[in-house]
């Protein structure tokens, strides 16, 4: 079976825990105690193409009163090793959980699926169970994990889990694995004869172009080295190395959140920001469909038509483009209709016929939040940052639109925000752009919807900026390493 490449070139994020962060709270103590386990369950993410991959990250989370979260990441092996790395990080921001949880879906081509606990948790334990048959015991910091996870009892219910290949444990043995020669003894002292096959590999796809799809170096781990998991002595080498200079969005990240004027509940309460967090966020319906019971069947086809072609990378398909228009022939009323013919134009890359059809639905529906961000987000496309705030009407607070409104659709705060985001990341107005990204994480918007790769990218170069301006104070020798440690930390 071949292992997804994404999982075996990649190092780790960590192999260290995170250390507390004061004396009042200790990661391990708090685990220890039992009380992970009675926090409510916030998600159990799995790779849509886990039974083919056989090899796959898994991410579970539990949220804290507080917002937090507690979750692990288990890289779980079917084919033998079990629980074959984890990670787990106590009490964290939720933004760290989605840092993360978005380096696997963008870096590593991970495709995350919601699915229930009781899935993953025979998915976790049966592996390693299945490993221990041949004398492979899980990651040492398995029984941390273990500590977030419900008890493995008798009483649980089970799922069928598909192990090995035809009950054949298979032992793929890769040069950089630390564990190599471990997993190579533990088989061949615990495993029967005829129970298991070892692959050896050792070829290295980049320099030998015979190699196979198996033939992959391997780094043993799943996750990018990240400083979201550094400890004291991490950022110690890191200040003593003085190497400031293209910082990796992680260090960028994990460095603007801890800078005084970027605290963003200290931000809610000032007089600019505190009006933008009246609002409430749903991913139910915000009112009560306009349209007939025929006109919703019509919107469900070309919205399903919209995602088959957008799946499929195509450039064109005539055929939608008539069934949109023969049905806004028969309802020019209908506001979906008409954003669905701008996505139309979206998704081909026909700049000038995104924008006409934009400005023809803020002509039509003055008041449809939509139409307004659908002239915005084009604007996005084609780079014109300077003409976003005319585009929305010059309306900053999504309550604007409609006074009357106190809940707002996750999509509709999605998409009347990440204009402003990508205005203010290229206008320098950062502290702006930052609150509103979080503003988005605080609703958890993005668990549901995907930020612009363009908003993105403007609102990564924005904060870089402001980041490489603290390290150029702290290579200058104007903040003591035991002041910046104790910030990062």
């Amino acid at each position: 079976m071949n292992f997804p490449v994404y999982l075996e070139n990649k190092k780790t994020v960590a192999k260290k825990k995170l250390k507390p962060q004061n004396t009042k709270f200790n990661p391990i103590s708090y685990l220890r105690s039992g009380n992970a386990r009675k926090l409510p369950i916030y998600e159990c993410m799995i790779p849509k193409s886990w039974k083919e991959d056989k090899k796959f990250p898994i991410l579970f989370s539990r949220k804290h009163s507080n917002g937090n979260l507690t979750f692990a990441s288990i890289l779980v092996d079917l084919l033998c090793t079990g629980s074959k790395d984890v990670l787990f990080v106590v009490n964290e921001p939720i933004n760290v959980y989605h840092e993360i949880r978005d380096t696997y879906e963008e870096s590593l081509l991970v495709e995350f699926v919601p699915v229930s606990y009781e899935l993953i948790h025979n998915i976790i334990f049966e592996s390693v169970a299945f490993a221990e048959d041949y004398g492979i015991a899980p990651h040492e910091d398995f029984r941390f994990v273990e500590l977030i996870l419900e008890e493995d009892t008798e009483s649980f219910p089970r799922i069928d889990v598909p192990l090995g290949v035809n009950g054949k444990a298979h032992l793929h043995l890769h040069n950089g694995d630390d564990r190599r020669k471990y997993f190579e003894q533990q088989i061949l002292k615990y495993g029967k004869k005829g129970t298991y096959e070892i692959f050896y590999h050792t070829n290295d796809p980049i320099l030998d172009d015979e190699s196979d799809d198996d033939d992959w170096e391997e780094d043993d781990d799943f996750l990018i080295d990240s400083c979201l998991f550094w400890d004291e002595e991490d950022w110690a080498e890191f200040y003593d190395n003085g190497s400031f200079e293209e910082l990796p969005i992680d260090i960028v990240h994990h460095t603007i959140v801890r800078l005084p004027e970027y605290d963003f509940e200290k931000m809610k309460q000032e007089k600019l920001f505190a009006p933008f967090t009246k609002i409430k966020s749903t991913v139910n319906p915000t009112s009560k469909s306009e349209y007939s019971k025929n006109e919703i069947e019509n919107m469900h086809q070309i919205y399903e038509l919209l995602q088959d072609m957008n799946d499929a990378g195509l450039k064109t398909n005539p055929v939608i483009l008539a069934d949109i228009e023969k049905l806004l022939q028969e309802t020019p009323s209908n506001k979906i209709l008409w954003q669905y013919k701008w996505e139309y134009y979206q998704v081909v890359g026909d700049d000038q016929k995104m924008i006409e059809t934009a400005l023809e639905m803020k002509r039509r529906f003055p008041d449809y939040l939509f139409g307004l961000t659908c002239h915005a987000q084009s604007l996005i496309g084609i780079g014109q940052a300077d003409e976003i705030p005319d585009a929305m009407n010059h309306i900053q607070k999504i309550q604007d639109i409609d006074p009357k409104r106190e809940k707002f659709h996750k999509s509709e705060l999605m998409a009347f925000y990440s204009p402003w985001i990508y205005y203010y990341s290229k206008t320098g107005q950062v502290r702006a752009a930052y609150f509103l990204m979080h503003l988005l994480f605080e609703h958890e918007v993005g668990d549901h919807f995907m930020v612009h790769p363009l908003v993105l990218e403007a609102y990564r170069n924005a904060t870089t900026k402001v980041v490489d301006k603290f390290y150029s104070i702290l290579k200058s020798g104007n903040i003591s390493k035991d002041d910046f440690i104790n910030m990062m930390m």
